[in-house]
């Protein structure tokens, strides 16, 4: 079986990619595996897939006992779902850490040779990726460190709709009626945007909002493994106004806590202009959301 290298024992080229787990990485970090050809067949992951637009991102969520679907929505909410992929299109695969456990996914051929893997992660929050082209000798994927209970089929055939038709409308959902939130915050809420929606994993919908001075902004976390930052030392595209206090759904220096699925964050904005906020586990996958104060 595979290495930390993440090139097959089969000699395949692979492209594995890790997204940033320590508070102060900013961006989407990339590890290249070993690029040797079998000269018996085609390689099983194409040098050239990071390089094109991926047709289908299929999401995970890692758990010690099961695999998680999270997107595409064909596969939301199923246990160890079989990843069915359509013949020699590029896809990426990335889970989320759940649970705070050791995961590494590994896809493997028949012979159970990794064919191309992530990094590990014990952070919970944490998200790692593969790349890869779908070919024949795919077979199963699984977790390095759980493979009984974390393992599932990879099938070819029609695969799944691409990630761009599942996209939703962006709304801005209001409410006239004032709450105490979460964190304290109390007053009209003025928006309320939904964390990681279904086909949205990595996404606050809508990604941006305009309310009026005093206004609050309620979050609700429509699945596991997000938070919001509006810190500048945890990401580097925070920014705020002059003068705005910092927030987060979080404490001070706890920047990849998570908040649990189905709960909710708010927070009320006291001085005009804009402000640009973060989930920070998943900055390096684009999402961030804007916040326009309107005097």
């Amino acid at each position: 079986m595979g290495g930390e290298s993440g090139a097959s024992d089969g000699g395949e080229s692979t492209v594995s990619e890790e997204l940033s787990e320590a508070t102060d990485r900013r961006s989407l970090l990339c590890a290249l595996g070993g690029a040797a050809a079998l000269s018996a067949a085609p390689p099983l992951v194409s040098g050239d897939a990071a390089a094109q637009d991926d047709r289908t991102t299929i999401v995970l969520g890692a758990r010690r006992d099961y695999w998680v679907g999270l997107q595409p929505q064909a596969i939301e909410g199923q246990r160890n779902p079989a990843l069915r992929l359509r013949q020699g299109d590029a896809y990426r695969v990335v889970w989320v850490n759940l649970d705070g456990a050791r995961h590494r996914l590994r896809l493997l051929d028949p012979d159970g040779n990794v064919a191309s893997q992530t990094g590990p992660s014990n952070r919970q929050g944490a998200t790692r990726g593969t790349r890869f082209r779908a070919r024949e000798r795919l077979a199963s994927y699984e977790c390095e460190f759980h493979p009984d209970e974390m393992r599932a089929a990879v099938e070819l055939g029609e695969g799944y709709p691409t990630t761009e038709s599942e996209e939703t409308t962006q709304e801005t959902r209001t409410t006239e009626s004032g709450e105490t939130t979460a964190d304290g915050a109390s007053g009209d809420v003025a928006a309320e945007v939904a964390a990681g929606p279904s086909g949205n994993y990595f996404r606050f919908v809508p990604e941006r909002v305009e309310i009026p001075v005093g206004g609050t902004v309620r979050w609700r976390f429509e699945s596991a493994g997000h938070n919001v930052s509006a810190r500048p030392e945890a990401a580097r595209q925070v920014s705020l106004p002059e003068d705005a206090e910092p927030f987060s759904s979080y404490p001070e220096g706890e920047s990849f806590r998570v908040v649990s699925e189905g709960e909710t964050y708010a927070h009320t904005f006291s001085v005009p202009g804009e402000y640009v906020y973060v989930c920070v586990p998943h900055v390096g996958e684009g999402m961030i959301g804007t916040v326009v104060v309107a005097e």
